[in-house]
């Protein structure tokens, strides 16, 4: 549900619809994989709290080794999701400001 919610988001905003289909399918699992990765690694899951600054280098890094081709949009490509990644939260009620 949440990667289509982004995928439309994505879409709809349009900027990357330059890239092939394919490319941008695998950017978009590969950046939610990091994003779990990263939120396993810092034990967010388990209760710490979520730094978009240390998520966004950390995912941002790994994506642009990932596809040294599109190394180039990395930055707002991770961006990107990560506003649309909290709009989904926020739309099912599972992200709480305090």
């Amino acid at each position: 549900e949440a990667r289509r919610f982004i995928a439309e988001k994505f879409a709809a905003q349009g900027d990357f619809n330059i890239l092939p289909k394919d490319v941008f399918e695998k950017m978009l699992d590969k950046v939610m994989e990091l994003d779990e990765a990263f939120m396993t690694e810092t034990g967010v899951n388990d209760g710490a709290v979520y730094d978009d600054d240390q998520a966004f280098e950390y995912m941002m890094k790994r994506l642009q080794e990932a596809f040294p081709e599109q190394k180039m949009y990395a930055m707002r490509f991770v961006d990107d999701y990560m506003e649309y990644d909290e709009a989904y939260l926020e739309s099912v009620r599972l992200i709480d400001w305090e």
